[in-house]
C-alpha cells in the first residue's frame, strides 16, 4: 500500500528533507550517498529540490499505509515527461535489496519516511501500525508482537517473531527491542507476505525494514522539540536530533540522539505512578569511510535506554465479582475509562511491590562493501547486539490489593551476525544475488513469581515464590539465492531458495518455595517437584521461491508469487508436558497489479493474497487461578484476502487517497485448544474444542483510511501552510487466545490532522498535530491472568506542538 508524495513548482509546503535520506544515497544491498558510488553501480542519481521532500510529509503521513519519500532524479523525470506540475513523484524501495520504484517491485510493501514520522507524530513502531494495513503491532504488553495478515507470535519469550527486523541491513532477533522509540529514522518499510530468500528465518509472514540516516558529504544538521498532552493525564516532552558532515576528504560523520519524557495517559487512583510513565534515551554514531573509488567502510554504534514506572496492561475488565476489588479500592469499577488502581504502598506479608521495566541495548555495526566494476557488488555486515531487559508486572487482582500475583523478569542478551552478500549489477537479460549468513547468540532469562491468592480472594492455593529460569543458545548458518531471467520484451521471472540450518540449546530450572522465599536455598514447597533439564533440537529448512512479472505497459505492471517461509521451532519457557513445540510454514501465494494512469496523476495498486499455514505456533493463557501459559503448535490456519490503495493529486494543492484491506484469517484446524468453546465459535471434538473456523487474534476482516491532504504556496509573510486529516477504520478483532468477549476490541473509527507552518527559508516548520481526536478507547492488548481479564488501551485524544530548525 502506497502514500506518495506529489512535486509542484509553484509551492514548497513542507520544507524539510527527509533526514538526509536521498534516493541517491541508494545502491544494491544498501543506503549510501550518491556521490559516493563506485564507477559502474547502477542506481538513480542526481538530487532534486527540497520541494519534493516538503510535499511528502504531508502526502504519505495521511496515508493507511505510508509509502517511502525520497528526492531523487526520478520525480523530476516524470514531472518532465509529462508536462504536468502535479503527477505523484516516483518512490523507490529496497525492498528486493535493490533499489527499484515501488511501482515496478512485485512485492506487497508499505513505507513511510523520516518526514512522514514527524509530521504525524508517530514516536515508535505501534503508533505506525496504525498507518499501515494488514500490520499490527501492540508494544504494551507483557512482550511486542507483530502482525502481518493476521499472523503473528504469542506472549511468550521463548516463541520466535513471525515478522523479521532489520535495522541498517541487520537481523534484529528479538522482539523486546522493538520497544525502543524510532530516532532518526530515514524510512521505514513493512513488506507483506513471506521473505525468507532474501531475508532469511522468521519473516514468514512479512518483514520490517529500518534504514537510519547515514552520513552526508555535506554539513547539514536539526533538531526538533515537540510537548503534547494528553485529554486523561500526562503529556510528552521531547527532543531530538542530529548533526552530519564531512571530518575529512574520505571520512564523514553523523551523530543523533532523542529523549522523550512522559507522564502516563492512564491514571492510576492508587498510591503509586500512572500507567505508562516513561523516561527515553538514545544516541548513535556512525561513520563512513570512503577506502577507494570502489570500496566503502560504515561504522554504527548505538546506545538505547528507557525506564517505565507504573504498568500498562493494568486496566481489569472482568473476573471476580467487583464487590471483591472493592474492598481494596471502593470506587472501582470494571469500566474501560483509562483508569487504574495500583497500590504500590499495599504490603502483603510486610513487604510491598511496584511495576515497573527497563531496557539498555547496544548495537555495533560493521558494514564493508566493494564494488566489483561492471560485475557488482560484495558486502560483508557484522553485527554485535546486546541488551539488559527487566520487567516488574502485577496480575490476578490489578495490583489492588498489591499484586496477589508479582513477576520480576531479568532478561540478558548477545549475539552476532555475519552476512556475506554479493548484488550483480542488472545485465541484459538477467541479475542476481548470492549470500551466506551466519549467527551466534546467548539468551538468559531469570524469572521469580510470588503468588498470594489468599491475600486478594481470601482463600485459594497456598501463595507461593516460584522461579522458572531458562537459558538458549541459538546457531543458525543459511545460504540463499535469486536470480532474474528478463525471458521476453516484458516478461521476467524470478526465482530464488535459501537453506538454513539451525540448532537451539536449551536449560530450564524451576523450583517453587514458601511465599517470599528463595527458591535456590529455601525447601521446596510440599506437593510441587524441582524440573532440572537440558535439552537441544536441530532442524534445516529449504524455503522456495517464484515470482512472474509482466509489464503490459510502461505504466501498469503484473505479477504472480508462490513462496514459502518459515519460523524456527523451539522450546517453552513455562513448565508444560510437551517442552518443544516445532516449526512453523507458511506456502503463500499472491496475484498483484500496479499501474499508474492520469499521466501520472493517479497511481493504484490491488493485490489477491492466500497463506496456508501449518504447525501454527501459539501461546496462550491457561485458565486458573493462578498466571500460567503454554506453547503448542495449533495444526492450520489460512490467511486471505486483498490489499487495495490509490492516490489521486487534484489540481491547486489537493490530494485524496486512501486504502483498503480485506482479510479472512481463520484455524483451519486446532484440536484440542481449550476445555470450554468460546462465544465466537469452535466445537467439541474428543472432549475439547477445535477452534476450527475461528478468526485469529489481531486479524481485523477489514481495515482502511481515507486521506484529504491541502497544501499552500507562501502566504502570510512568505511562510506556507499543509493540512491534512485522515479518518482510520477497522472492523473488530480478538487481542487474546481465550477469546474473551471482553477482550475483543469492536470496529471503530481513528480521527487525526494537522497543520504545518513553514518559514519561507524552509529552515523553521511549526507543527500542530492532533490524534484520537474523538477519544476512541482502543485495545492495544488483552490478557488473561489468574480467574481477572487485563487489557492495555492505546492513548486517548492527545495534542501536539512541534518545532523544528534544519540549519
Amino acid at each position: 500500500m502506497n502514500t506518495y508524495s506529489t512535486q509542484r513548482a509553484v509551492s514548497r509546503p513542507i520544507g524539510l528533507q527527509a533526514g538526509g535520506f536521498r534516493a541517491g544515497e541508494f545502491r544494491a544491498g544498501g543506503l549510501h550517498p550518491a556521490e559516493s558510488r563506485a564507477p559502474g553501480v547502477s542506481g538513480i542519481s542526481g538530487i532534486s529540490g527540497i520541494s519534493s521532500i516538503a510535499l511528502a510529509v504531508a502526502l504519505a503521513a495521511a496515508a493507511p499505509s505510508v509509502q517511502a519519500q525520497t528526492d531523487g532524479q526520478a520525480g523530476n523525470q516524470a514531472d518532465a515527461q509529462s508536462g504536468d506540475d502535479y503527477v505523484i513523484e516516483q518512490i523507490t524501495v529496497s525492498a528486493t535489496r535493490r533499489v527499484e520504484s515501488i511501482q515496478d517491485v512485485p512485492v506487497s510493501v508499505s513505507s513511510i519516511s523520516a518526514d512522514t514520522i514527524r509530521a504525524t507524530g508517530v514516536i515508535d513502531l505501534a503508533e505506525l501500525s496504525r498507518y499501515i494495513p494488514n500490520f499490527e503491532l501492540s508494544d504494551a504488553s507483557i512482550l511486542p508482537n507483530l502482525y502481518v495478515r493476521g499472523i503473528g507470535s504469542g506472549t511468550t519469550h521463548s516463541i520466535e517473531q513471525s515478522v523479521g527486523r532489520f535495522i541498517d541491513d541487520v537481523y534484529i532477533g528479538r522482539a523486546v527491542i522493538n520497544l525502543h522509540p524510532l530516532m532518526d529514522v530515514a524510512n521505514v518499510e513493512v513488506l507483506r507476505g513471506p521473505q525468507g530468500t532474501l531475508f532469511g528465518k522468521n519473516t514468514l509472514a512479512g518483514a520490517m525494514i529500518i534504514n537510519t540516516g547515514n552520513p552526508t558529504r555535506d554539513f547539514d544538521a536539526g533538531i526538533t522539540a515537540s510537548y503534547s498532552d494528553f485529554s486523561t493525564t500526562g503529556g510528552i516532552l521531547g527532543f531530538e536530533g542530529f548533526v552530519s558532515g564531512p571530518l575529512s576528504d574520505n571520512l564523514s560523520a553523523r551523530a543523533a540522539f532523542i529523549y522523550k519524557d512522559r507522564d502516563g495517559y492512564v491514571e492510576n487512583r492508587a498510591p503509586g505512578p500512572d500507567g505508562g510513565t516513561r523516561e527515553d534515551f538514545g544516541g548513535r554514531v556512525k561513520l563512513r569511510w570512503d577506502a577507494s573509488d570502489f570500496t566503502t567502510v560504515d561504522v554504527k554504534a548505538e546506545y538505547m535506554t528507557y525506564t517505565e514506572d507504573g504498568q500498562t496492561p493494568s486496566e481489569v475488565v472482568a473476573g471476580p465479582p467487583e464487590a471483591v476489588f472493592q474492598q481494596f479500592v471502593p470506587d472501582f469499577t470494571f469500566d474501560q475509562d483509562w483508569v487504574s488502581h495500583i497500590d504500590c504502598t499495599a504490603e502483603i506479608e510486610g513487604t510491598t511491590f511496584c511495576p515497573d521495566r527497563d531496557q539498555d541495548s547496544l548495537n555495533l555495526t560493521l558494514n564493508i562493501a566493494h564494488q566489483f566494476e561492471g560485475v557488482g557488488e560484495l558486502r560483508s555486515i557484522t553485527a554485535f547486539q546486546a541488551y539488559d531487559y527487566v520487567h516488574r508486572f502485577v496480575a490476578i487482582d490489578g495490583g489492588v490489593a498489591g499484586g496477589a500475583f508479582r513477576a520480576t523478569r531479568d532478561e540478558d542478551f548477545e549475539g552476532w551476525t555475519q552476512e556475506l552478500r554479493f548484488t550483480s549489477e542488472e545485465f541484459d537479460t538477467f541479475d542476481y544475488i548470492v549470500g551466506a549468513f551466519y549467527e551466534n547468540s546467548s539468551l538468559v532469562r531469570l524469572q521469580n513469581d510470588d503468588t498470594n491468592v489468599p491475600a486478594f480472594l481470601g482463600g485459594g492455593p497456598p501463595a507461593n515464590t516460584l522461579n522458572e529460569d531458562w537459558s538458549q543458545d541459538t546457531e543458525t548458518i543459511a545460504v540463499f539465492g535469486q536470480a532474474r531471467w528478463r525471458f521476453a520484451e516484458r516478461w521476467s521471472a524470478i526465482i530464488g531458495g535459501r537453506w538454513s540450518y539451525e540448532e537451539k540449546d536449551f536449560g530450564f530450572f524451576s523450583r517453587t518455595v514458601a511465599y517470599n522465599g528463595d527458591p535456590n536455598v529455601d525447601p521446596i514447597l510440599p506437593g510441587t517437584e524441582e524440573l532440572d533439564f537440558t535439552a537441544t533440537r536441530d532442524e534445516d529448512r529449504f524455503t522456495p521461491s517464484l515470482t512472474l512479472r509482466f509489464e503490459a505497459t510502461d505504466d501498469l505492471m503484473l505479477f504472480a508469487t508462490v513462496s514459502q517461509g518459515h519460523k524456527t521451532g523451539g522450546f517453552s519457557d513455562r513448565p508444560q508436558e510437551d517442552q518443544d513445540f516445532d516449526e512453523e510454514i507458511n506456502t503463500s501465494y499472491e496475484l498483484g497489479v500496479k499501474g499508474t494512469f492520469l499521466d501520472g496523476r493517479l497511481q493504484a495498486n490491488l493485490a489477491f493474497f492466500r497463506m496456508e499455514l501449518e504447525d501454527l505456533q501459539v501461546a496462550r493463557a491457561l485458565p486458573g487461578p493462578t498466571v500460567t501459559f503454554e506453547v503448542q503448535n495449533a495444526a492450520e490456519a489460512v490467511s486471505q484476502g486483498l490489499e487495495f490503495d490509490a492516490v489521486l493529486s487534484l489540481e491547486d494543492g489537493w490530494t485524496i487517497g486512501g486504502s483498503f484491506a480485506y482479510t479472512d484469517a481463520t484455524y483451519e484446524d486446532f484440536p484440542g485448544a481449550a476445555a470450554v468453546c468460546p462465544e465466537v465459535g469452535g466445537f467439541i471434538e474428543d472432549g475439547l474444542c477445535n477452534f476450527e473456523g475461528i478468526p485469529l487474534i489481531f486479524a481485523p476482516e477489514y481495515k482502511g483510511t481515507l486521506f484529504v491532504e491541502y497544501s499552500t504556496g507562501p502566504i502570510l509573510g512568505g511562510w506556507s501552510l499543509n493540512t491534512r486529516g485522515d479518518a482510520n477504520y477497522s472492523s473488530d478483532y480478538y487481542t487474546e487466545l481465550a477469546y474473551f468477549e471482553t477482550l475483543r476490541q469492536d470496529d471503530y473509527f481513528l480521527f487525526n490532522a494537522s497543520a504545518r507552518f513553514v518559514s519561507p527559508d524552509e529552515r523553521f516548520v511549526i507543527s500542530l498535530i492532533g490524534k484520537n481526536l474523538t477519544e476512541e478507547y482502543v485495545l492495544a492488548w488483552g490478557l488473561e491472568a489468574g480467574p481477572s481479564q487485563f487489557v492495555t488501551p492505546n492513548p486517548p485524544r492527545e495534542l501536539a506542538i512541534q518545532l523544528s530548525y534544519r540549519y
